[in-house]
């Protein structure tokens, strides 16, 4: 990320986006109108900033989820281990774990897909910046 800092308004206007996503909102906390706002997320440092607040509050919900995880776990398997809930409930648990079962599968696949494709172009450009170097 750049080195640049953004102003305190920019900051505020930032923070407000992350918290709301209203860009009203954004501009009434930094004092501002909507079109300086508009024209902030036009910005390349400000989109710049924007971006790596987004990333690290999605890192942030990230390491939330995987501690609710567990707990989730749990009470999915208590329903569907409780026979004083109803069978259309316990079934309706059931069909959630499977379908994202398979949803977590197909998204270690593709990361796994996507690691090895990203190996080979590193492969490949090693490979073509050695052509190159014995060409000159």
């Amino acid at each position: 990320m750049s080195s640049q800092t953004l102003r305190p308004a920019q900051r505020i206007a930032l923070t407000t986006l992350l918290e709301t996503g209203q860009v009203t909102d954004a501009a009434r906390a930094a004092s501002v109108s909507r079109d300086t706002v508009h024209r902030w997320l036009r910005e390349p440092l400000f989109l710049e900033h924007l971006r790596a607040a987004e990333a690290e509050a999605l890192r942030a919900l990230s390491r939330k989820l995987i501690a609710l995880g567990s707990k989730a776990t749990a009470t999915v398997e208590a329903t569907m281990d409780d026979m004083e809930i109803p069978a259309s409930v316990r079934l309706k648990a059931a069909d959630t774990v499977l379908a994202r079962l398979l949803q977590l599968r197909e998204l270690v696949d593709f990361e796994q897909r996507l690691s090895g494709l990203e190996q080979r172009m590193e492969q490949m450009k090693g490979m073509s910046d050695e052509r190159e170097e014995r060409r000159l």
